[in-house]
């Protein structure tokens, strides 16, 4: 079994996630292992390791909140972890390991580490995976209606998907499937999503899930301006992928850039010089219309995601 586990991330529900995972493979191994949590805010000192507990099984102790260790406790676990014990298992979970770098590189010396991330923004399977895991924890099925449903209505916050997931399974106690239509009959509001999953979903050529998206962004507080300068880097992107640029030149990981790439062959003749000219002018009228700066974005992205032929390119003067 191993001594050591550390668990590291920004988010307070995946991180959660992943010390339920952790602890239900531990006891898979040790069936009458004691499991004790603290959290650094709590405790002075760190609770003993080095002798057997009193049930007869391995001793699991928990220490939350290990970002913010100082003092006598970061010099005991420092210490520990020098030379852990190995008829006990540490479990550290932190929101970042920036200020206890030395505990971080023993753990992973001395044991495993796992940085929980939440998926990236364009990574759709991630998300939909998220969701999914969501609804087994709670031992129910759900089909990619729903899940595509509940993500358009939670955005890409795991607190606010876990959430949502449990609204719906509390509403349909004995639906032996969750469908998008209890979704919808449950769930309201749009979710929380960032601009560049707005600016994904006008790439992908999407109106609908386009305008679901911004309308997300808006409620949540995103600024039109903020949303724009997403659509006009990613619309960059497409353009120097177009031109020949490699990940480095445009500034994505390899996995995005490969999608990237066969999304900028989606676009026709002249068509990528046409959003750019259309994003031009949608940032003229946000700063200078009288029109509502939420309409004014949405026409805007509703012409950017549908797909059209162009004759010429679109002069943003002669449109005015």
């Amino acid at each position: 079994m191993t001594p050591v586990h550390l668990l590291a991330g920004d988010d307070d529900l995946l991180l959660q996630r992943e010390l339920e995972r952790v602890l239900t493979d531990l006891r898979a191994q040790d069936p009458d292992l004691a499991v004790e949590v603290h959290d650094v805010t709590e405790t002075d000192h760190l609770p003993e390791l080095r002798t057997a507990s009193l049930f007869g099984g391995r001793t699991c102790v928990v220490l939350r909140g290990v970002e913010g260790l100082s003092g006598d406790l970061k010099y005991e676990v420092e210490t520990y972890l020098e030379s852990p014990s190995e008829d006990a298992v540490l479990v550290l979970v932190a929101r970042g390991v920036g200020k206890v770098q030395k505990i971080a590189k023993l753990a992973k010396q001395r044991g495993e580490r796992s940085d929980v991330k939440a998926p990236a923004d364009w990574d759709d399977r991630g998300w939909d995976r998220l969701v999914g895991e969501e609804f087994r924890r709670l031992k129910r099925k759900a089909d990619a209606s729903a899940i595509a449903a509940l993500r358009a209505h939670a955005g890409t916050v795991p607190g606010v998907i876990a959430s949502k997931v449990g609204q719906v399974c509390a509403a349909e106690p004995s639906a032996p499937t969750i469908t998008a239509d209890h979704v919808e009959a449950t769930v309201e509001g749009h979710g929380k999503v960032s601009g560049f999953t707005v600016a994904d979903a006008v790439v992908d050529r999407e109106p609908g899930t386009a305008i679901v998206a911004l309308r997300g962004a808006l409620e949540s507080g995103e600024a039109p301006l903020a949303l724009l300068g997403a659509l006009t880097y990613r619309f960059r992107q497409l353009l120097q992928i177009r031109g020949g640029a490699d990940a480095k030149s445009a500034g994505v990981p390899p996995g995005q850039f490969k999608r990237l790439q066969g999304l900028a062959g989606r676009f026709g003749p002249g068509e990528l010089a046409w959003c750019h000219d259309r994003i031009a002018q949608l940032d003229v009228d946000l700063k200078g219309s009288e029109l509502p700066a939420d309409l004014v974005l949405e026409l805007g992205v509703i012409e950017l995601a549908t797909s059209r032929s162009v004759g010429r390119p679109f002069n943003p003067l002669a449109a005015r």
